[in-house]
């Protein structure tokens, strides 16, 4: 069951640059003032830019354990591919657990290939997604998170996995979980 998983990840970052396009839309961090369901970050190094958008996180309940996922885009994502062409970028922190019980805990927690969460950001301008691997890696601290609203600070750097370099993610967030006050993994 973990080969499954591990095999998961790539293929989360894969669908996402599949359906992603050409669309400048960014904002910076700075004076951040976030409402609900909005996340912002910046990003350096082999890429500099600063990006604003929605954010909303999903807690996915398996038989094999719990899938829990942040995400920060220019569109809330969609199972309807078409809804996705105005993408031009994501940015995921993902966690899974090993077992059937799971709970949202607020805290400071290691990103990187073999810890608590990993990371992701992609970009569409040039098509590249930067991932916690190797001896990338980081922190993200969530510092509230009640009746489907999550906030967390994150730092990370990201590797790309064709030798392009690497980028260092920092921002916050406030969101939303996906499927409001009546999805009972919001809570």
């Amino acid at each position: 069951m973990m080969i499954k998983k591990i095999k998961m990840y790539p293929i989360v970052m894969v669908f996402f640059l599949m359906f992603i396009s050409c669309s400048d839309d960014s904002a910076g961090p700075e004076g951040l003032d976030l409402s609900q369901g909005e996340g912002a970050f910046t990003v350096t190094g082999a890429l500099d830019v600063e990006h604003k958008g929605e954010a909303w996180y999903t807690v996915d309940p398996q038989t094999d354990g719990t899938v829990f996922q942040i995400f920060i885009s220019d569109v809330e994502f969609s199972i309807e591919p078409d809804a996705n062409d105005d993408v031009s970028f994501v940015l995921e922190f993902r966690q899974e657990s090993g077992s059937g019980s799971f709970s949202i805990s607020t805290g400071s927690f290691q990103v990187g290939e073999n810890m608590t969460f990993r990371g992701l950001y992609a970009d569409n301008n040039s098509a590249t997604a930067y991932e916690t691997i190797g001896s990338s890696g980081g922190s993200i601290t969530i510092s509230s998170h009640s009746n489907g609203q999550l906030d967390a600070e994150f730092e990370f750097t990201g590797t790309n996995r064709d030798g392009e370099g690497n980028v260092n993610v920092s921002g916050e967030l406030r969101a939303t979980c996906l499927g409001g006050q009546f999805n009972p993994n919001c809570s």
